[in-house]
């Protein structure tokens, strides 16, 4: 059931922000010129990374805007999901939103329930474009109501990274890198010495969930009513994190969200840490930044694996003329081919999106040249789809305050820290069920 956009935002505090705006209407859609000085068709296309990936999704943009003179895609850099998201809501309150963007999977729910985002499906029909290739374990947030919102393009899953020069100069076998939790436990604790930490993690939703996850949890029960992790599976995570900090093995990165995964990043890069968990998005850049042999596993399991997925997919705002949204599929359909998922994910570590990928020989020379690449590669079907509405985003803000709470406070236990999130969540839902 598609919802107002205003009351889809208000629920997550952004009402005030929003309040002139409608899902039903396209007043706000501004009459620009489609043409540019050269004669092209402009668009913008709003985006999420920096650094080394930054560069390569512009080096991608130059491409196509140089493969064809019809249309030129300006890509701009918006911050963190986070920060994109904030501000894909006040242009759409401005009436100025991109025509395509990079958008956290997490996020999609809010837009399509608003009914901010073009159907993708006629475009998909263009006998060029084979939508069947896909891999379909990662297409999730992308269909909403029997629409095509969304195309999937820089997916990843939450990986640990290790230090292989560390792990033999402290006599533990740099191929056999922990399973488990008992096992990541021992590796942290000979692995601190010397003002090296063993293990690093940020106190982010996405590695907790991870972790409970392994643990036998979901984040939402069978009836989408409270969490899935009121047990054991919530509050085992959050020990293991207590107890690797007691006994000192375990680094906690300063900053909030994005932030502190990149101290995490830079701590690892340093060589003061020797484990740390990290999206597989990082791999090219760790393998650059690093001075010593990087090492990609599974996250350790408890009692199952199975990961949370994670990254964003590509999508459409709705408000522009027929002309530009033909232009922009144009770029998602340039974006999401075999040939640029091949160059993005042997450039990143985000994992190819499509099967194709997997039967090129470029790939293939990719996989032949960097095992890790295949580590992560074979860990895709463990991945878990996330639930697709708009609660989902502050669930998970949810969970992120409680759990630093309970790390950071030495008297709040993690039974009360899961019983805190039930509670919330709960509310949370409950008003979700009396909106539908």
């Amino acid at each position: 059931m598609k919802k107002s956009l205003v009351s889809v935002l208000s629920v997550l505090t952004f009402a005030a922000m929003i309040t002139a705006c409608s899902s039903k209407q396209n007043d706000w859609i501004n009459p620009v010129s489609n043409q540019s000085e050269n004669d092209r068709i402009e668009i913008e296309f709003w985006h999420s990374m920096g650094s080394s990936n930054g560069e390569l999704l512009q080096k991608l943009t130059d491409e196509f805007n140089q493969s064809q003179d019809e249309i030129y895609v300006k890509a701009i850099h918006q911050g963190s999901y986070a920060d994109a998201n904030t501000k894909f809501m006040a242009a759409l309150s401005a009436g100025d939103a991109p025509v395509v963007a990079q958008m956290e999977i997490g996020n999609i729910g809010i837009f399509a329930e608003a009914d901010q985002l073009v159907d993708l499906k006629v475009y998909a029909e263009d006998e060029t474009f084979d939508r069947n290739d896909f891999i379909w374990g990662l297409l999730d947030a992308s269909f909403y109501e029997g629409e095509l919102i969304a195309l999937p393009h820089s997916r990843s899953l939450p990986v640990m990274y290790y230090n292989k020069d560390w792990f033999q100069f402290n006599g533990l076998n740099s191929e056999m890198p922990p399973r488990n939790w008992s096992e990541l436990k021992r590796a942290a604790k000979t692995l601190t010495k010397n003002d090296v930490y063993g293990y690093s993690c940020p106190l982010d939703p996405w590695y907790y969930n991870a972790l409970m996850m392994c643990a036998g949890g979901s984040i939402y029960n069978d009836t989408i009513s409270s969490i899935g992790f009121c047990d054991e599976a919530g509050t085992a995570p959050l020990y293991l994190w207590k107890e690797l900090i007691e006994d000192g093995i375990m680094y906690v990165p300063s900053g909030q969200d994005y932030n502190s995964s990149e101290a995490c990043r830079n701590l690892f890069a340093e060589g003061t840490a020797a484990i740390i968990m990290q999206s597989s998005a990082q791999l090219k850049g760790l393998e650059q930044t690093c001075d010593f042999e990087v090492g990609v596993a599974p996250i350790p399991i408890r009692s199952v694996r199975v990961y949370p997925a994670g990254g964003s997919n590509l999508v459409m705002f709705q408000g522009h003329s027929e002309e530009k949204q033909k232009a922009g599929w144009e770029f998602i359909k340039f974006m999401t081919s075999t040939e640029c998922s091949v160059t993005w994910a042997n450039g990143t570590g985000y994992l190819p999106v499509r099967q194709s990928c997997m039967e090129s020989d470029t790939y293939k020379e990719m996989l032949e040249e960097d095992e890790n690449l295949q580590i992560i590669i074979d860990n895709v079907n463990y991945c878990s789809v996330i639930p697709f509405f708009s609660e989902y985003d502050e669930t998970m803000e949810i969970i992120s305050d409680e759990i630093q709470e309970c790390i950071l406070k030495d008297k709040y236990t993690p039974e009360d820290t899961v019983k805190q999130i039930a509670v919330r969540v709960e509310e949370l839902l409950s008003i979700y069920r009396t909106c539908n």
